[in-house]
């Protein structure tokens, strides 16, 4: 995947807006995990991996002939 970069604005109760493209494309519709690193913060979908895999799961769910 590229790396985008998307500066955003901190409202005064400390808030961000998530753009409606990448809580589309990671799924996050209700919750995100907040993960502090050596570089920094990182947010995710704390089911994209869950999700990720029951969708990978079903797409190969074929049987052997």
């Amino acid at each position: 995947m590229d790396k985008v970069g998307i500066t955003k604005e901190v409202d005064k109760l400390g808030r961000i807006v998530i753009p409606k493209d990448l809580r589309d494309m990671f799924m996050i519709n209700k919750e995100v995990e907040i993960i502090v690193t050596s570089d920094g913060i990182l947010l995710r979908n704390p089911q994209y991996m869950l999700i990720k895999k029951a969708s990978l799961a079903k797409s190969t769910d074929y049987k052997h002939m």
